[in-house]
Parts: structure tokens; C-alpha cells; sequence
């Protein structure tokens, strides 16, 4: 099962518009199709899907690391779960950005699972400790703080390698730099937790990258930005991963 995952940010968006502008009808059922609105669309949007486009599963873009409590402003995994939320997404480069640290990360990584919800771990270098050929040593420190200490997991986790350089930046990863990273975390992560999982790719994908991104091996999907905005443009690349 490949994935491809709507990240539309703090975004505003006609959600029965983007519905209708989004054709379904030529994806294939071997892709996961999950979009991440902002919080307050998540439960219209939900409602839509059950009526309309089944196929499509929602994410949130964030959670707590709590699951109730004092804890002002937070949106728990169970509060998402219970307006149908089946994915969420942890450990952005924005959210890092914002303060988010790796006990932080793991924490949530821990909440997704204990409230049923598929995690997406962003991971990725940035474009100092890429250009210093630091790229390995950032994937092991964010996989063995992020990720390694939790055991016996099932594979219903998805990895999104996302060069944060890339990120809405137009800027596009070789093929062969994608290749060496993508055997390198699932190395890792067989090696660590003896399990396998999805790793999809993130960073300015759009219909026409997605073409070359797609003949990567061991990527199995993309994390979509601001290409998701457009549902024309969303559907192309969903078809780029059925070749």
C-alpha cells in the first residue's frame, strides 16, 4: 500500500470544492489517500468523505503529547479520534522549529499509538548539515531519539523523509542522494525495532518531481505541502505512484 498524505497547513480551503475538483475515479485502490486540514475542518471534512469519497482518510497535523488533562491550548489524540481522525502527523520541521524537542517527539509518537492513531515521523537534514555531508548522523540522532526507544511496534508507522532545504523551497533531491537515505533508515530501523514500515518522501512535491521521485526504490509515497492546495494537482501526483 502506497500513501499519499495532504499537509495543508494554516490554509484556508473550500472543502467541497477541493472534493469536487478531486477525482478519485482513476486512483488506484493500492493508494492510501489521507488529508490533513486544519483542526477546525477536520470534522466537516470527515463527514463529507463518508458520503462522497470513502477512500480518503484524515490525519491531523499535530497532537499533544498529553491525553487529558490542564493542559491549555492541546488537542489530544483521543479528541481526534473521536471526530474521525486515523493519522496524524508528528515531528514536522515546523514544529521543531517552534520548539518541539526530541522527548517531545518520541512523547507524542508514544500518544498517537496508545490513543489507535498511524503516526507520520518527519525526519530530515537541514541545508548546513547537508552541504557538511551530515545528513547520516542527523537520521540516526532523530531515529534513535525520536523513535528507537520504543518496542514491539507494529508496522502502522509512516516515515517521511523531508530534507528540510526542499521544503516548500522548489528546490529538488537527486534521486540518488533519495536512494541512499531511504536504504539508510530502513536499515536502521530493521536493524533497532526488527520491523518494517512505510517511508514516503516530503519536500516541494508536485505533479511534475513526482514523476522522477516516484522511480526511488523504497519510497512508497509523499508528504504533500502546497501542491495539496490544488486537488487537480494533488490527483497528478497521486497517478505519478502508479508507475
Amino acid at each position: 500500500m502506497k500513501h499519499l498524505i495532504a499537509n495543508w497547513k494554516m490554509n484556508f480551503v473550500n472543502l467541497d470544492a477541493w472534493l469536487k475538483d478531486f477525482d478519485l475515479n482513476n486512483i488506484s485502490e493500492e493508494i492510501q489517500v489521507v488529508i490533513c486540514p486544519n483542526y477546525l475542518d477536520i470534522k466537516d471534512f470527515y463527514k463529507t468523505t463518508l458520503k462522497t469519497h470513502q477512500q480518503i482518510s484524515i490525519g491531523a497535523q499535530n497532537l499533544s503529547s498529553e491525553t487529558e488533562g490542564a493542559f491549555t491550548c492541546q488537542i489530544s489524540g483521543k479528541m481526534l479520534k473521536n471526530i474521525g481522525v486515523s493519522y496524524s502527523i508528528v515531528g514536522h520541521s515546523e514544529s521543531r522549529l517552534q520548539g518541539e524537542d526530541d522527548e517531545t517527539i518520541l512523547n507524542k509518537l508514544q500518544t498517537a499509538f496508545h490513543c489507535d492513531l498511524i503516526p507520520i515521523l518527519c525526519i530530515g537534514e537541514d541545508q548546513h548539515e547537508y552541504s557538511k555531508g551530515r545528513t547520516e548522523k542527523k537520521i540516526k540522532h532523530q531515529l534513535t531519539e525520536n523513535l528507537f526507544p520504543l518496542q514491539n511496534l507494529s508496522n502502522n508507522i509512516l516515515i517521511a523523509y523531508e530534507p528540510i532545504y526542499a521544503i516548500g523551497s522548489g528546490i529538488a533531491v537527486q534521486n540518488e542522494h533519495l536512494e541512499e537515505v531511504s536504504l539508510l533508515i530502513k536499515d536502521l530501523v530493521r536493524e533497532n525495532l526488527g520491523t518494517d514500515f512505510t517511508l514516503i518522501y516530503g519536500g516541494s512535491v508536485n505533479s511534475e518531481s513526482a514523476k522522477n521521485l516516484a522511480k526511488v526504490d523504497g519510497i512508497d509515497g509523499f508528504l504533500v505541502g502546497n501542491a495539496s492546495l490544488d486537488p487537480k494537482e494533488f490527483a497528478n501526483i497521486a497517478l505519478s505512484l502508479e508507475q
